[in-house]
C-alpha cells in the first residue's frame, strides 16, 4: 500500500480541524494559485524529494493516539491523483479517519475523494491570483469553488460522518465588508464559517504582505457582524 505515494514535505503534530478540534496534518507541495499572504509559500512549486517518511508519519500517529489526519498543502488537490488516493488509503489503513484542507479551486478532484474523506476545510476568496500555467486555460476559481461548496453540502446531507467548515482569511487588501457580503451570498445559514484574522508570518510568499497592517478588534467585530447576517455559525478564529 505504501507504493506510489505523493512527495512528502513536511508533519505537523498539530492542526485545527473544526471547532475545538487538532489533529496531525500532512503537508503536501504545489498550489494552482499564488496568494500573497500564503504562509506555505515554500509549498507552492512542486518539491522533487519527501523530507519525511509515510513510516515516520505513522508511527506519530500512532503514539499521538489520533483519530485523524488532515492533509493540506500547498493545494492537495494538485497532486496526481492517484498518489493522493493512496495516500488516503493508506492513512484509512491505520484506522485513522481522513481530512483535507483546501482552496476548493479543483472540484473534480474533491467529488471524486469526498467518500473518503471525514472532514473538509474549504478556503473562501474573493481575489484568485491564479498561477502562470492556468491562466491560458477555461480555469475559473470562483465557479470551480462553488462547485466544490455544493458537493460538501451534498455530501454532508448524505451521511452523519461527514463534516466541513469553511474559512476566509481576512486580509485587507481583499477583504473588506463589502466582500463578506459577497462571500455570504453564498453561505447557508446551517454552514460554519470561520474568519481567519490575518497575521504577519517570516514566509509569506509577497514579501510586501509584511508591511500590511492586520485588521483590529473593532474592525474584526464589525466584519464578524456582516458574516453572521448569513449564518449563525460565523466566528472569529487566530490561525
Amino acid at each position: 500500500m505504501k507504493s506510489n505515494l505523493p512527495i512528502l514535505c513536511g508533519f505537523n503534530e498539530c492542526s485545527e480541524a473544526g471547532e475545538d478540534h487538532f489533529v496531525p496534518v500532512i503537508f503536501l507541495s504545489s498550489c494552482n494559485l499564488r496568494c500573497p499572504y500564503c504562509m506555505n509559500s515554500d509549498l507552492i512549486f512542486p518539491h522533487s524529494s519527501s523530507k519525511v517518511s509515510i513510516d515516520e508519519i505513522h508511527n506519530k500517529v500512532k503514539d499521538l493516539g489520533s483519530e485523524m489526519v488532515l492533509i493540506s498543502g500547498g493545494e492537495p488537490t494538485c497532486t496526481e491523483l492517484t498518489q493522493l488516493k493512496n495516500l488516503i488509503d493508506e492513512i484509512w489503513s491505520w484506522g485513522v479517519k481522513v481530512g483535507m484542507a483546501t482552496n476548493g479551486t479543483n472540484h473534480s478532484v474533491i467529488q471524486y475523494l469526498i467518500p473518503y474523506l471525514s472532514f473538509v476545510v474549504m478556503d473562501l476568496k474573493v481575489v484568485y491570483e491564479v498561477a502562470p500555467q492556468y491562466l491560458d486555460s477555461s480555469f475559473d476559481p470562483m465557479t470551480e469553488m462553488i462547485r466544490s461548496k455544493t458537493i460538501l453540502t451534498q455530501e454532508k446531507g448524505l451521511r452523519d460522518n461527514f463534516d466541513y467548515e469553511l474559512r476566509t482569511t481576512l486580509y485587507p487588501p481583499y477583504i473588506k465588508k463589502k466582500d463578506i457580503r459577497n462571500i455570504g451570498g453564498i453561505i447557508r445559514q446551517d454552514e460554519r464559517w470561520i474568519l481567519q484574522q490575518f497575521r504577519i508570518t517570516p514566509n509569506m510568499l509577497d514579501k510586501n504582505s509584511q508591511l500590511i497592517k492586520p485588521y483590529s478588534p473593532a474592525k474584526l467585530n464589525g466584519l464578524l457582524a456582516k458574516a453572521k447576517e448569513y449564518t449563525q455559525f460565523a466566528e472569529l478564529r487566530w490561525v
